[in-house]
C-alpha cells in the first residue's frame, strides 16, 4: 500500500467513496483468486485489479484494467 492517500481519478472522474463520500485512498493490488488456480498451486498466475482503500473509512474500490491517475494532497 502507498504510504500516503491520494486522490484518484478513473476514466477522468474523481473517485469518492460511496460509503463516507472521502475523495483520499490508498492503492493496493488485489489478486482476483479462482478455484482452479488455487486447486493447482497457480494463484500467482491470477488477474489482479487495483484496489482503492478509502483513506477515511476502509471501504475498498475494486478497477480491473481502468485508467488510473493519482494525484498527491
Amino acid at each position: 500500500m502507498r504510504d500516503e492517500a491520494m486522490r484518484v481519478w478513473v476514466s477522468d472522474q474523481q473517485v469518492v467513496c460511496p460509503f463516507c463520500r472521502f475523495d483520499q485512498f490508498w492503492e493496493r493490488e488485489i489478486k482476483l483468486n479462482t478455484a482452479g488456480m488455487s486447486f493447482l498451486g497457480l494463484d500467482w498466475a491470477n488477474k489482479s485489479a487495483t484496489g482503492l482503500v478509502c483513506a477515511q473509512c476502509g471501504r475498498i474500490e475494486m478497477f480491473l484494467g481502468a485508467q488510473i491517475e493519482f494525484q498527491r494532497v
